[in-house]
């Protein structure tokens, strides 16, 4: 299109150009030329511009590049700024008392007197001192329904302190004890010589007293270093004697080092027993000596305990050793029930200081042997049901060589008192306990055993031992000045080994006892309390004993006072 322009354009200006010439020239003169031609306009086609303009990179580039770096360490300095040691403020302690004073008096003529004394918070040392009386000066009826005086005399007198050192601890004890009761136990319908009286007064009656009189002095390790080596050891002296003029001088050493290494214990536990015995103007020497070495295994789960108990018996004419395993597994599962067993074994000195702690009234003529305890099996189940339910189950199997059971002295005219009666035993038993604990107002404790005995040598009862035995323990807070609960004892059938005229063995049926109490106790101020204690409420006639019944329904009432 352009070039046509073009073109016309050049035509034109050649035009001009001849006419001009031949106007010059004397030709035609001024033309003018007027071309016609038809004007066709062409428009180019649009292109929209994109609101987002988008730019097609038709060339990929991937950028790889490497770098090192070397780092260049520069030396700092901190000052921090001193702050002022905090001050740790405790619970403030509850004050103590240094001392208690409880009296009450019961029926029976029946005093009690307690005292309790003890230093305040020491950091170095403590010491303490406790005296308790407890009496009985009435009568009882018996079965011919004749009163009968019944009366007892209880004392004790301990005075004690420790001292804390810097790796140990040093304590000592000295006490004296006395025991009085009276032989008033027989048959009133025992037919005696006509010269036996059978007394029923106090001035009539044979009295027995047995007195002891014991200082001990004790060292335990407190070292809480790595290598520390831990001990225990302590040693007593006891002079026990009897209104009777019978003595005995005991010394007792026991002693116990062991060393942790990791979970790891290695230990020794030894003992040794002197006694000088002069019993019915027989004078005799005791020697015991004991040798336990032990391996006990700790962690978070098991307890293991291996080793052996080792008892040579040094007095007399002959010497004896005994070897028995000491075997001890536990193990603990969630922390709220414990499976455990064991297996070990020991001996029981059955000497007069020793068995007038079981019976009172035993006689002092008697026939003092050692019970062989060969085998001991436990296998038991304890654990806590929550953290105020705690069980505990024990299956036990005894194998018990010499074992002593108290039977009636028939060498007596009134046969009231005992002597031990030695057999070979087999014995099966099984225990419960179930408590509850910290229930906020109200606790409870129920326990009991259940007893099987398998003779050896004869078959003969298992004089006055129960079948089964229950106590039952309750405490009720019922506000801050009043508590008070109800106690029950049970102990189960039991036989007494007695002959009739022609000296066949009779098996005396005792009665199975039920003691039920009531105690409670009202406080007036902080340091002034009043107690009752209802003892026997069933009134029920027991006898512990063969032919000792004990006393019916007492009451004892009294004051607590603190200081």
């Amino acid at each position: 299109m352009k070039a046509k322009y073009l073109i016309i354009a050049i035509f034109a200006l050649l035009s001009t150009a001849v006419f001009a010439q031949e106007e010059n020239d004397g030709g035609l003169g001024e033309q003018t030329l007027i071309i016609y031609n038809e004007y066709t306009p062409v428009l180019k086609d649009a292109n929209r511009i994109q609101f987002l303009p988008v730019i097609v990179d038709t060339i990929k580039i991937n950028p790889d590049f490497g770098y090192n770096v070397q780092p260049t360490l520069y030396k700092t300095q901190f000052f921090p700024a001193p702050i002022t040691a905090a001050s740790l403020k405790g619970e403030p302690l509850k004050p103590l008392d240094n001392g208690l004073i409880k009296i009450g008096l019961g029926n029976y003529l029946s005093p009690l007197v307690e005292v309790y004394y003890n230093n305040r918070r020491e950091k170095n040392f403590s010491v303490g001192a406790f005296a308790k009386h407890h009496s009985a000066h009435g009568t009882i009826k018996n079965i011919a329904d004749q009163k009968i005086y019944s009366g007892f005399n209880d004392n004790i007198v301990d005075v004690y302190g420790k001292k804390f050192l810097s790796s140990s601890t040093v304590s000592g004890d000295i006490s004296f004890k006395s025991d009085q009761s009276h032989f008033y136990g027989y048959d009133p319908y025992l037919v005696v010589p006509s010269d036996v009286v059978k007394p029923r007064d106090k001035a009539e009656m044979e009295m027995q007293r047995f007195n002891r009189l014991r200082a001990e002095i004790g060292l335990v390790s407190n070292n809480s270093s790595k290598n520390r080596i831990d001990y225990d050891a302590k040693l007593a002296y006891q002079y026990f004697f009897t209104s009777a003029e019978d003595k005995q001088h005991k010394v007792d050493l026991k002693a116990d080092v062991s060393k942790m290494v990791k979970v790891n214990r290695y230990g020794m536990d030894a003992g040794f027993v002197f006694n000088n015995n002069n019993i019915n103007t027989v004078e005799y020497n005791e020697v015991f000596l004991d040798l336990n070495p032990y391996f006990k295994h700790y962690t978070k789960t098991w307890q293991i305990q291996i080793g052996a108990n080792t008892t040579g018996e040094l007095g007399g004419d002959s010497v004896r050793y005994h070897f028995y395993p000491n075997i001890y597994f536990q193990h603990n599962i969630s922390n709220t029930i414990i499976p455990y067993a064991g297996f070990k074994g020991y001996i029981q000195n059955n000497n007069l200081e020793f068995a007038s702690t079981v019976n009172p009234f035993i006689n002092r003529n008697n026939d003092y042997q050692v019970t062989n305890y060969a085998q001991v099996i436990d296998l038991g189940l304890k654990g806590n049901i929550s953290k105020n339910i705690y069980f505990h189950i024990n299956g036990n199997y005894s194998k018990i060589d010499n074992m002593g059971f108290f039977v009636n002295d028939t060498s007596l005219d009134l046969d009231n008192k005992f002597i031990l009666q030695y057999t070979n035993v087999e014995r099966f038993s099984g225990y419960g306990e179930f408590a509850l604990r910290d229930m906020g107002k109200f606790s409870f404790t129920l326990k009991g055993h259940y007893y099987y005995y398998s003779y050896i040598k004869n078959r003969e009862k298992a004089w006055h031992m129960p079948n089964v035995d229950v106590c039952l323990k309750t405490n009720y807070q019922f506000d801050d000045r009043l508590n008070f609960g109800i106690n029950v004892d049970f102990i189960g059938t039991r036989y007494a080994k007695e002959y009739d005229d022609a000296g066949a063995i009779v098996e005396k049926k005792l009665d199975p006892v039920i003691d039920v109490s009531l105690f409670g106790e009202y406080r007036f101020a902080s340091n002034f309390h009043v107690f009752l204690n209802l003892n026997n409420v069933t009134g029920q006639k027991q006898y512990v004993w063969n032919n000792y019944m004990s006393q019916g329904f007492n009451v004892m009432g009294g004051v607590k006072y603190l200081f």
